[in-house]
């Protein structure tokens, strides 16, 4: 089963709704909530925090909220578009019979692109530096393209990776400070 995320404006199980989010990461044009963002809610009469997101999933190290996932509250997030989350578990499996011949198994590929937009504006950033991480090592090295994004990158396993966007480039200093 797929799970949608969940971005600024979805409602909360409460009647509330999220009001922050990552706009640097988004979907249709709308930030996506990670563990930390914050939704109304109220039935509690509170601003809660979002406590729970997709392991497998970080945005700039925070996990990427989930429709049923929790707020401080104890409420949850309902979605309110349908972009969704691979499924990470449950299922059955089967082995079939085996046979004589050789038969190549099947390898999943797992892939990603990231599209690098300007805090202020909204704008892809393009020609920004960025460095692509996978477990603490550097991996690669890129420049965003034409349309602010970053190389397409792919494996044989779903793995975390970290996007550092590099700010030696004076053109985007403004948008890319920490």
């Amino acid at each position: 089963m797929a799970t949608p995320y969940i971005t600024i404006g979805c409602p909360t199980t409460g009647g509330g709704q999220v009001i922050s989010g990552n706009s640097l990461f988004q979907i249709d044009g709308i930030p996506v909530a990670c563990t930390g963002d914050k939704a109304t809610c109220p039935t509690h009469k509170v601003t809660a925090t979002i406590v729970s997101g997709d392991p497998y999933m970080n945005i700039f190290g925070k996990m990427a909220a989930r429709a049923g996932d929790s707020l401080s509250c104890g409420c949850k997030l309902l979605p309110k578009q349908s972009l969704v989350v691979q499924d990470n578990g449950g299922g059955t499996e089967s082995t079939p019979p085996p046979t004589n011949s050789f038969q190549p198994s099947q390898i999943k590929e797992f892939g990603q692109k990231f599209l690098i937009v300007d805090e202020t504006t909204s704008e892809p950033l393009v020609q920004v530096h960025y460095e692509i991480h996978k477990e603490g090592s550097l991996f690669s090295k890129g420049v965003t393209d034409e349309q602010g994004y970053t190389q397409f990158i792919s494996g044989t396993e779903n793995e975390e990776i970290e996007l550092k966007i590099i700010v030696e480039d004076k053109d985007h200093e403004h948008c890319c400070k920490p």
